[in-house]
């Protein structure tokens, strides 16, 4: 996001800065110009990196599901030899890893959200790009007004801004504090939401050995 940001900062510094004080218009608008395109290079790059960190992360949730699938053979194999806590514990490890998983799947869709997001930007940026080009003529006529409204705007934005960020941190404040009381207690409880999930994993593992006892039972009759 900070390269869509210098990218204002670029065009505002040029029309508020360099235009007002310019010779030759037309050659310093065309340098704004330019700096707009460094600007746009930058922001490709930023595209690329947000759509190569979504594919890693796809990447990371397919090992994680394979670790999990290995922990529930694991603890398969454990019951199948009467070994029941050591069974448990493979639970335990395989509920580890899929509370990994769901978190890596957040994290994926949120970097969807960002990838479409910058991508959508980019071509925003491309399309006022074009249109600089396009208008290099008339914006150093037009300069006066442009820097009028940049001065005006930046003054607006300054103190939404600051709004934003004292709003920010008071919210902040209130959340730490409520962390900090409920830590413990929470860690209580995911605690036990896991040792919940792993007995429920080891009574579907009885039930599926004791399925597969009978069926050989029942196959050593019909014989």
């Amino acid at each position: 996001m900070g390269t869509f940001s210098r990218i204002s900062n670029v065009v505002r510094a040029e029309v508020d800065d360099v235009l007002n004080k310019m010779e030759d218009p037309k050659k310093m608008v065309r340098q704004m110009v330019l700096d707009m395109e460094d600007a746009l290079d930058d922001a490709v790059v930023a595209v690329a990196q947000a759509m190569a960190s979504e594919k890693l992360l796809a990447r990371r949730i397919v090992q994680k599901r394979e670790e999990s699938a290995l922990w529930a053979r694991k603890a398969e194999d454990a019951m199948d030899a009467g070994e029941e806590e050591l069974a448990r514990k493979a639970l335990f490890q395989k509920v580890a890893v899929d509370e990994a998983v769901n978190t890596l799947q957040k994290a994926r869709d949120e970097a969807e959200e960002v990838t479409a997001t910058l991508k959508q930007r980019l071509a925003e940026l491309k399309a006022k790009l074009a249109s600089a080009r396009a208008q290099q003529s008339t914006l150093a006529i037009r300069k006066q007004m442009v820097v009028q409204e940049m001065r005006r705007d930046a003054r607006v934005e300054a103190y939404d801004r600051f709004v934003r960020d004292v709003a920010r941190e008071e919210a902040t404040a209130e959340i730490y504090a409520e962390m900090a009381d409920d830590a413990q207690l929470q860690e209580e409880f995911e605690q036990l939401e896991r040792k919940q999930q792993v007995e429920a994993e080891m009574q579907v593992l009885k039930e599926k050995i004791k399925q597969s006892a009978d069926q050989d039972d029942k196959s050593e009759e019909e014989k």
